[in-house]
């Protein structure tokens, strides 16, 4: 069962998540005689290596947190563990963002495929969110390595209820 912090971090990324299907939703409305051909190859060639570029940002600076210091109460060191997750979550879910709002000024600028334009990008956002930024048990542990690296406990696996902490952290990675 997941615990409250889970679900507070699962509601903030699906709430992220859902607002790209609403941008699509008004893309598709205010956009008069919206076709649905695919836009130039350029511009899907750009929205891929956007996502490859975006894709690796998360990859290397999305899940760096500061260790929490040796010597932190333990009680401290879960708030502390669990606000620099929540930190690291948005820049993942934000970066991850990026593909989508590119392609939604693209959508009003091209002259043809301008539904399909945000969509491809829509859903290379999509998944990168669901990837780096949903608060997955791999996710947690990547962030919960970062935070345990100076010797202290964060024990973020353990808020999450995704684990049991360093132990599980240490095989996942």
């Amino acid at each position: 069962m997941p615990t409250p912090v889970m679900r507070t971090a699962q509601m903030l990324s699906l709430t992220f998540m859902s607002m790209l299907v609403v941008i699509g939703v008004v893309v598709a409305l205010s956009i008069p005689e919206a076709d649905l051909a695919l836009p130039a190859p350029v511009i899907l060639g750009g929205q891929v290596i956007a996502g490859i570029v975006v894709f690796v940002l998360c990859s290397t600076i999305g899940f760096r947190t500061a260790p929490i210091a040796p010597g932190t109460p333990q009680e401290r060191a879960e708030t502390e563990g669990i606000q620099k997750q929540q930190t690291s979550m948005f820049l993942r879910l934000v970066l991850s963002e990026i593909v989508a709002l590119g392609s939604l000024a693209l959508a009003f600028l091209v002259e043809e495929g301008q539904l399909m334009t945000y969509a491809v990008g829509g859903v290379i956002s999509l998944l990168l969110m669901i990837f780096f930024a949903y608060p997955s048990a791999r996710n947690i542990r990547r962030v919960e390595a970062g935070l345990d690296s100076a010797g202290a406990r964060s024990r973020l696996s353990e808020s999450f209820g995704v684990g049991d902490g360093p132990t599980s952290t240490h095989q996942v990675l």
